[in-house]
C-alpha cells in the first residue's frame, strides 16, 4: 500500500460517512463511495472485506431462500 492510499481512503471514507448521514443519495454521494471502493480495494483490507461481503450475502440468502 502506498503513502498516499491511506489519507485517500480515510477522506473517502469520511466523505461516504457524512454523505449518508446527511441523507438523500445523489450522483456526487454516489461516486465518492465509488472511489472510496476502488481505493479500499487496493489495499491490504481488501480481502477482509470481501470475505465479509461473501458471508453476509450468504447469511441473507439464506435467511430470505
Amino acid at each position: 500500500m502506498s503513502s498516499l492510499h491511506l489519507p485517500v481512503i480515510l477522506v473517502l471514507a469520511a466523505a461516504a460517512f457524512f454523505l449518508f448521514r446527511k441523507g438523500g443519495t445523489k450522483l456526487s454521494h454516489v461516486l465518492v463511495c465509488a472511489g472510496f471502493g476502488f481505493y479500499l480495494a487496493d489495499t491490504a483490507a481488501a480481502a477482509n472485506v470481501r470475505s465479509a461481503l461473501g458471508s453476509a450475502l450468504s447469511a441473507v440468502s439464506g435467511i430470505v431462500g
